[in-house]
């Protein structure tokens, strides 16, 4: 099974390939440029999963504490109440 960003990295690969391919059928600064950019947004794509495994491997943790899914209604408001995600 893979990660979401794991999927996204695939993604992006794929398309900086392609992308690579056209620019150099197709050369222009324009494209370059948005190479350049993607192979950036890459790397830090790449650099988020050992984040994303932290982040996993402590939810892990703290799910294991037999007391942990008794605050929750359900899966949802677990995930939401953990990860902030309505902070955002």
């Amino acid at each position: 099974m893979k990660t979401p960003m794991q999927e996204m990295i695939e993604f992006m690969k794929e398309k900086l390939k392609e992308d690579t391919l056209h620019y150099n059928t197709h050369p222009s600064n324009g494209g370059l440029i948005a190479i350049r950019m993607s192979q950036f947004y890459l790397e830090i794509a790449e650099s988020m999963l050992e984040k994303e495994k932290e982040v996993m491997c402590e939810f892990q943790s703290i799910g294991q504490n037999r007391d942990f899914w008794v605050n929750y209604y359900d899966n949802e408001q677990c995930f939401d109440q953990t990860f902030n995600t309505k902070e955002i």
